[in-house]
């Protein structure tokens, strides 16, 4: 199969880099000749780039675009909105998008909008504080919260005390690409981080220090790092934990909200945390966040104890996607998200069959809306440190493989409502070059550039 050539791509880097660091808006710690590609149309699944090369959609721009490219109602919604009232003060729409989301989200029963999922993080994590009087805050290895100073990077070297350090760890990529300048020196100095899915080590944190800590932050389902679900019984067990010692329990479901179901993760798991954040897919592919809510805790921002305050925040032209976007899922009682599942197995079930064929060691985990890919022998992940290594960077190279034959992918595979079984099968038929190709290399010891670093 002829791979994709980027001859206008490599001139737009150089005009680019003139005006933009790196050429790019959104970087993590990437080499300096990352070379991007740049795309120019979207119709449904398919994604063209300035070239005219057709890519099979499985990025969905890290996940945001759950409806595909250019959906009707959304694109008319938008639109609308745009000609009637595009940016300006308090609007009307802004109540009855936050009152879909608390609909359709258990712990949402007052809801306040941002711009991005990296704000909603911040504000949670501020709301807590502010609940409960305290300060500390645990985390988790190998989860994402955007680009709060205090929420993203850094190690422990003490697990007795596992307060979070600057640095990085031999063999996990993930902190790598998270160490960064710019960092206030002590930033990290409230804020422990252990294993996921590990209950004994949260209950042993909690026994020391549960009377100083505000919140647990985590991913209910570990989207952004190896697809790891939660082990049978630990969110039930996290949930009991954080209501005996006071704590606010937080779901970041920047990843998982409406992309599980209309309830998100905890809708699916049945386990309902104190605070929600949401972004991404709430409003199909616009900027838009939000954090969410019990009353109560809430109620420090009701009573401007707490300043939440944002230009852009419920801009209406946002809350008017929110509102199309939920409409869209919401059709014929959430029945979009019978045929997610039903795709989404189908794009996993027949990677791992080609992957199986040339042997390499490819496991995929996660759910139907978005799978999770490494390359390595184990047969199931569910914590950080079970995933270091060299999985994840073998998992970028493939998808360097996978995106020179037309399948826009980073080592994960988002389902769209647009996707079709026809898309699925040429992915699969694409795919089956990708990997032979892969598999050669790895025999032969070829380097090749990973899209993540």
């Amino acid at each position: 199969m002829e791979t994709f050539k980027h001859p206008k791509s490599a001139h737009l880097w150089e005009v680019a880099k003139q005006v933009i660091p790196g050429g790019i808006m959104s970087n993590f710690k990437k080499g300096t000749n990352y070379q991007p590609t740049y795309f120019k149309y979207g119709e449904g699944a398919r994604i063209f780039d300035s070239d005219g090369n057709e890519y099979i959609d499985y990025d969905l721009s890290y996940g945001p675009t759950i409806l595909g490219h250019r959906n009707q109602h959304l694109t008319e919604a938008i639109v609308k909105q745009a000609r009637d009232f595009y940016c300006g003060p308090t609007n009307e729409l802004a109540a009855e998008a936050a009152r879909k989301i608390c609909t359709h989200v258990p712990s949402a029963e007052k809801v306040r909008f941002t711009c991005s999922g990296s704000e909603a993080n911040l504000y949670a994590a501020a709301v807590a504080r502010g609940y409960t009087g305290r300060d500390k805050i645990v985390r988790f290895a190998g989860h994402y919260h955007g680009m709060g100073a205090g929420l993203v990077g850094g190690i422990v070297t003490d697990p007795d005390n596992p307060i979070i350090t600057e640095g990085e760890e031999a063999g996990d990529i993930f902190s790598k690409m998270t160490h960064t300048a710019g960092r206030e020196s002590d930033v990290y100095r409230n804020c422990y981080m252990i294993e996921w899915n590990d209950l004994p080590a949260l209950e042993i944190l909690f026994k020391k220090y549960g009377e100083d800590i505000a919140a647990v932050f985590m991913e209910p389902v570990m989207t952004n790092w190896y697809g790891c679900m939660p082990e049978p019984g630990y969110l039930e067990g996290v949930r009991e934990l954080c209501t005996r010692y006071g704590v606010v329990l937080i779901f970041d479901e920047v990843l998982t909200g409406f992309r599980m179901g209309l309830g998100g993760a905890q809708g699916y798991f049945g386990v309902t945390p104190d605070l929600t954040t949401l972004a991404k897919a709430i409003g199909g592919g616009y900027p838009v966040s939000a954090f969410c809510g019990k009353d109560e805790i809430m109620d420090v921002v009701t009573r401007g104890d707490l300043i939440a305050a944002g230009t852009y925040n419920g801009h209406p032209v946002a809350m008017a996607a929110v509102i199309a976007t939920i409409e869209e899922l919401e059709r014929n009682n959430g029945a979009v998200y019978k045929e997610i599942d039903r795709l989404g197995h189908m794009i996993k079930d027949g990677f791992e069959d080609i992957a199986k064929s040339y042997g390499v060691s490819l496991l995929i985990q996660g759910y139907p809306g978005a799978w999770d890919f490494t390359v390595t022998p184990r047969t199931k992940i569910i914590t950080n440190t079970e995933g270091l290594g060299d999985g994840l960077p073998k998992a970028g190279e493939l998808s360097t493989y996978l995106l020179e034959r037309g399948i826009l992918s980073v080592v994960r595979l988002f389902t769209s409502t647009a996707h079709t079984d026809e898309d699925v099968q040429e992915a699969h038929v694409r795919a089956d070059d990708a990997i032979k190709e892969f598999a050669k290399a790895q025999k032969s010891g070829k380097e090749t550039k990973s899209t993540l670093m």
